[in-house]
């Protein structure tokens, strides 16, 4: 029973981890939800009734469970980055709120819509945030982003054209046996979607990100982990916008084939300014970093796109190349797609903006 509770409890913590955003009042929740199981069920708490001691728990796919709690139940709060159960913290059963994410333990009706609760995890959002702020904190002050450039498979060493103010500056990635690597999930540029990967899995011309130790001259670092994906940048011009899909349908300038590119609230929509189409026109001029620089591009919505407006979309490599999920959709783009040499600059640049942080 305790190898049991402990596997399920890091499943939670894993769910934990992702802070994976509510998809509330979802009227079409998918037939298999891998939050749901017979016995247990992973999600975020977007309702109480408490005169019914009932719990409406949300998974990350949208999916709502009714968790009864009884005399029965144990609660337990799990402190942020503990992973043992004799680490957990005993709570009363209003110690917890709506926003708070939860793994409750018990047996699953056999429509997967209500569970009486056994036992009832809780992590809170004020720990998750404050999880989320510390970890961020950590991955900018000891972290390194850039496109790996060489892998090294004899050395276990990566070469990375690391991302800085002055522009890229190449420094070797030397792994060791207690590196974790992971990657970044097909048509997912989020941190928290990262599934486990391993060294073999690098790529030239892969994005990647380690958290670790710089040497003292700044051309080596020792990671202790390793995030890092294969990402595109399709360019091309609107045929169709779907606005109930959010979707836009583009001709894909490079094949010449329809591509449906899927929209989403993750995704990063920005205006390219005159300065911007400058700086990428002439990338060997440009200073400072593009990602700050893309980062203070003006957003827009769906809305304000047309058919006939040329985009350039970043995305990751999906199953499908007819259809991708748009990390970053760029507008006022046509000045840079007139010639093959600066659409290349520019689709490198745009690809060096992918990679989700922590």
């Amino acid at each position: 029973m305790r190898i049991f509770g402990s596997i399920r409890v890091l499943c939670m913590l894993a769910l934990l981890a992702s802070a994976t955003a509510l998809k509330a009042q979802n009227t079409n929740p998918p037939t298999t939800d891998p939050a749901i199981t017979a016995l247990s069920v992973m999600g975020v708490v977007s309702e109480l009734k408490t005169d019914t001691h009932q719990v409406i728990v949300t998974t990350s796919a949208g999916s709502q469970v009714t968790v009864t709690l009884s005399d029965r139940t144990v609660y337990m709060r799990i402190p942020p980055g503990e992973k043992t159960k004799d680490k957990f913290i005993k709570i009363a059963p209003a110690d917890f709120g709506v926003g708070d994410s939860v793994f409750a333990r018990g047996r699953m009706t056999d429509d997967r819509k209500s569970m009486p609760a056994l036992e009832f995890y809780v992590m809170s959002k004020g720990d998750i945030a404050e999880k989320k702020e510390r970890e961020r904190s950590e991955w900018t002050k000891r972290g390194i982003a850039g496109s790996v450039s060489a892998v090294n498979a004899d050395t276990k060493e990566i070469t990375v054209d690391a991302r800085t103010a002055e522009g890229p500056k190449p420094i070797v990635v030397a792994t060791t046996a207690e590196t974790k690597f992971r990657r970044y999930a097909p048509d997912s540029v989020r941190f928290s979607d990262a599934q486990p990967g391993s060294f073999g899995d690098l790529k030239v011309g892969d994005q990647l990100r380690a958290l670790g130790t710089k040497s003292a001259d700044g051309a080596r670092f020792t990671p202790e982990e390793i995030v890092a994906g294969s990402f595109q940048t399709i360019s091309g011009t609107i045929t169709e916008i779907d606005a109930d899909k959010k979707e836009i349908k583009i001709k894909d300038l490079q094949s010449q084939q329809p591509v449906t590119i899927a929209v989403t609230k993750d995704s990063s929509m920005r205006r390219l300014t005159p300065e911007m189409v400058a700086a990428l026109s002439a990338p060997a001029k440009a200073s400072g970093d593009l990602q700050e620089m893309f980062d203070q591009l003006p957003a827009f919505t769906l809305s304000e796109l047309k058919a006939g407006d040329s985009i350039l979309i970043s995305s990751t490599k999906g199953t499908d190349p007819s259809r991708v999920t748009a990390i970053a959709v760029v507008s006022g783009v046509g000045p840079l797609l007139q010639n093959t040499q600066t659409r290349r600059a520019t689709a490198v640049s745009l690809g060096a903006m992918s990679l989700g942080g922590p």
